[in-house]
């Protein structure tokens, strides 16, 4: 335990900086004080030894993953960066006064091995109209009862089931505008559901690709650590 602790105190000295990890420990009367998951402030004594190791694991592991969090923000900051100066300098060449890359772009290298992209991605969501178009599709459905095909009214219904955060699905609502029904009150419902499309703001994502020379396609490169 000794040893655990001598551990411990070098790696609290080492991260000063993390005024989180410094709330875990507190001395009184030169006893030495561990605060738990419910605040409460256990001595170090009553902290088995493979419970100390673990918080030292974990801590470490928690340290450099923010570290590595920083790294990949300045990384995507700095990316950004080179695009925009390497546009600024065709666009004072060629005249151009574009300055944002609301179309995303797709830049090579000279023997084509990597491939950098940029997309913007819209994140959508929907106003009050959808209700209206809710209810004139609950008004179609109810109208073709007799005559309607069960699966096709399965999917229209299944467009509005909403997930477990209370909100459906954009792809399968804007989905339906694809069914070709010829009905005047469908059509109306489908311009409702048109007309309620918001655009809550854009997402930009930069991915990096290289050539698998044995197959000739692009493999994308992630930094995501799930991914690796």
């Amino acid at each position: 335990m000794t040893e655990v602790y001598s551990l411990k105190r070098k790696y609290y000295r080492r991260s000063l900086d993390f005024k989180e990890n410094m709330a875990k420990i507190s001395y009184l009367n030169e006893e030495v004080f561990w605060e738990d998951g419910q605040g409460r402030l256990i001595p170090l004594s009553q902290i088995r030894t493979e419970d100390q190791s673990k918080d030292l694991m974990i801590e470490s592991i928690a340290t450099q993953w923010k570290e590595t969090q920083k790294n990949l923000i300045g990384l995507k900051k700095w990316v950004y960066a080179e695009i925009g100066a390497h546009l600024g300098i065709l666009q004072t060449k060629y005249g151009s006064k574009q300055k944002d890359l609301s179309g995303g772009i797709t830049l090579k290298d000279y023997s084509g091995r990597y491939k950098l992209q940029i997309q913007v991605a819209s994140i959508l969501s929907f106003d009050e109209k959808l209700r209206i178009a809710k209810e004139l599709i609950d008004s179609c459905i109810e109208r073709w009862a007799k005559n309607s095909e069960p699966k096709l009214v399965a999917v229209i219904r299944d467009a509005f089931r909403v997930n477990q955060q209370g909100k459906v699905s954009i792809p399968r609502i804007l989905g339906l505008r694809n069914l070709d029904i010829e009905d005047e009150e469908w059509k109306r419902a489908m311009e409702a559901i048109g007309d309620s499309v918001l655009v809550e703001h854009t997402k930009k994502y930069v991915r990096l690709y290289e050539r698998d020379e044995a197959e000739g396609k692009y493999v994308a490169l992630p930094l995501d650590i799930a991914a690796l």
